[in-house]
């Protein structure tokens, strides 16, 4: 029989966020809930388990009333539930939680092992590829599809031009994505039962570790402090859109008014020519990626540019790491954004890209090299192999940054976003190298010096066979529309567009403008817009200097993501709708009728 466990978490609801002054840690005895997607992990699990005879077990880590989210998951149809409780698991970072995890669920010889794609509170998904890695396990995370053949795995998994197409083996780690179930209804009276079962409860002492492996001992990061991120107040300044031409002129003319129709004067930091020479304990490593055409990402570009600073201060080379020798041919691109080396990873297992490969691949070059420090970028894939390589390796990692610095002692600072970005924690690391992935569109890139240019190495570590295999990369995104990452200009799209036909009128009116497009995740849940494109809570954060919402209610779930717009305008038939309260500039009005206006006066404006 199919032997299905599933990691759950409670956490505290985003509005009820607290922090522990001296622990430096959240609280978690307000309001709690199970994480949205662990609910679809639940979901899917159920769901395998009616299909296919499996048996379920739910486990989580926390204080005693966590207890309550496995009585929830058990009236959801989960069979068994198990409860990591105990004061030595406090504090814990994901490598300790991972660790801990994994113990336990290493002795109960489970097939599937699954997760949510992240959690909602520290927006983070690192625990799903750490446990793969400590247990030795095949991973897809972020999955969108799954069907079992056997001991086979079949996926779908969500990528940042669309989805890959995966199989692996058992047993496997699985982190699912909101699209992959629907959260299941409770039936009548299940909750009651549900309170009836019986809850196995787990101490450390049972684990058979050393105790310093758990809990903050065993945390190789560490938070400095917690600073509370508010959100000014704006004034929105309604126009009239009684006659759609004038309105839409004096849009545009107030834009004018406050700049936002300039494009940004990036003060840009200049890359020295001269190459520096590799020092030990000193290089700062940059994982480059390139996209389905084979172009260096942007993202490769900002972390290269804020990566020639801290090599320059701490005095050793900035490395960018590559897996494919054509990498070699971007050599004058990545130099002269400040790499001193290229370094080509090749293995014919990395050809065809698998999160074991890579994490083993990097892992044996970091260990003959030990660079000062690994910079990744927080994409679809940098989130799966980046957890991998640091749980092989007991190495602290902070997902998900919005910026590094560095300390007096020169020890990277990873500048961390939780709860929807209301918090943000300086995070530091107590073990070497120390590594981050960082969420594109955040660093500021650099003035490139052409004159500059970089040595080409190529290491050729040996990899064992990986455990998964990438069948087929698809894209889903429309190249005729700037990108998301990185746009000044975006135009955000709600429900109140109607369709798909008012998508297409939104994207017409974007690619005017030279704006990128994102929308609400009811938007995507709908299928008009690709996932890739959500902003909010479960999508992406975003900061451009004008942003345009067309029919967005303004739900806290999107304008969390809009925290960092400079200026906001509003276009909705309805007065009331909260998205008023974040912006500089409304329109009540029906967009359809506003906007081919809107677009004839940006268009004479940009002529």
């Amino acid at each position: 029989m199919l032997k299905i466990a599933v990691c759950i978490k409670q956490i505290p609801l985003i509005e009820e966020a607290n922090f522990d002054a001296a622990t430096k840690t959240i609280k978690r005895d307000g309001p709690n809930v199970i994480s949205a997607f662990d609910l679809r992990a639940i979901s899917l699990a159920v769901e395998l388990k009616n299909r296919h005879g499996a048996e379920t077990t739910v486990v989580t880590m926390g204080p005693p009333q966590a207890r309550d989210a496995l009585v929830d998951a058990l009236a959801m149809g989960i069979d068994r539930a198990v409860h990591l409780e105990d004061r030595a698991f406090a504090g814990a970072d994901t490598l300790a939680t991972a660790r801990a995890l994994a113990i336990w669920l290493a002795r109960g010889n489970f097939d599937l092992i699954m997760l949510g794609k992240y959690s909602l509170d520290a927006e983070t998904g690192q625990v799903g590829p750490e446990i793969a890695e400590l247990i030795g396990a095949a991973q897809i995370t972020g999955a969108r599809k799954l069907e079992i053949d056997g001991r086979k795995l079949r996926a779908e998994r969500e990528s940042d031009e669309g989805f890959e197409e995966i199989e692996a083996g058992m047993p496997a780690v699985i982190t699912c994505a909101e699209r992959i179930a629907q959260p299941v209804k409770v039936k009548p009276g299940a909750s009651e039962e549900a309170k009836t079962k019986p809850i196995l409860s787990v101490r450390a002492a049972e684990l058979g570790a050393d105790p310093k492996e758990f809990g903050l001992a065993g945390s190789p990061t560490w938070v400095q402090e917690v600073r509370v991120v508010t959100t000014p107040k704006t004034e929105c300044k309604f126009i009239d859109s009684t006659d759609a031409e004038r309105a839409a002129a004096e849009v545009v003319s107030a834009l004018e008014t406050i700049g936002a129709l300039n494009p940004r004067v990036h003060n840009r930091r200049s890359i020295g020519s001269a190459r520096r020479a590799s020092n030990r304990n000193h290089d700062v490593w940059i994982v480059c990626e390139t996209d389905l055409e084979g172009r260096v990402t942007r993202g490769t570009l900002e972390l290269l540019s804020r990566g020639y600073e801290l090599a320059s201060r701490l005095g050793g080379a900035l490395v960018a790491v590559g897996f494919d020798r054509a990498i070699a041919q971007h050599a004058g691109l990545l130099a002269s954004f400040g790499a001193d080396q290229v370094l080509i990873v090749e293995h014919p297992a990395l050809v065809s890209y698998t999160p074991e490969a890579v994490a083993e691949a990097v892992a044996k070059l970091v260990l003959i090299h030990a660079p000062w420090g690994i910079l990744i970028g927080a994409t679809e894939r940098g989130r799966d192999w980046g957890p991998r390589l640091a749980a092989r390796l007991s190495l602290g990692l902070t997902g998900d940054a919005i910026g590094i610095e560095l300390d007096s002692e020169h020890r990277m600072v990873a500048l961390k976003p939780a709860f929807g970005g209301n918090i943000v924690a300086p995070i530091y690391s107590k073990t070497f190298p120390q590594m981050a992935t960082v969420r594109p569109g955040v660093l500021e890139l650099a003035a490139p010096s052409e004159a500059r240019e970089a040595e080409i190495r190529i290491a050729r570590p040996e990899v064992s066979p990986p455990k998964s295999r990438l069948i087929k990369a698809h894209s889903i995104l429309d190249t005729t529309i700037v990108p998301l990452e990185g746009a000044e200009v975006v135009v955000g799209i709600g429900t109140g567009v109607g369709g798909p036909d008012g998508v297409a009128k939104a994207a017409a009116f974007a690619r005017v403008l030279g704006a990128a497009i994102c929308a609400t995740r009811r938007v995507t849940d709908l299928g008009w817009v690709p996932r890739q494109l959500q902003v909010g809570l479960t999508g992406k954060s975003i900061d451009p200097r004008l942003y345009i919402a067309i029919g967005v209610r303004g739900a806290p779930n999107h304008t969390c993501g809009l925290k960092r717009a400079d200026t906001i305008v509003v276009i909705n038939n309805d007065a009331d709708a909260l998205i008023f309260e974040r912006a500089n500039i409304g329109l009540v009005a029906d967009w359809d009728a506003i906007l081919p206006a809107l677009q004839d006066a940006f268009q004479r404006r940009l002529q």
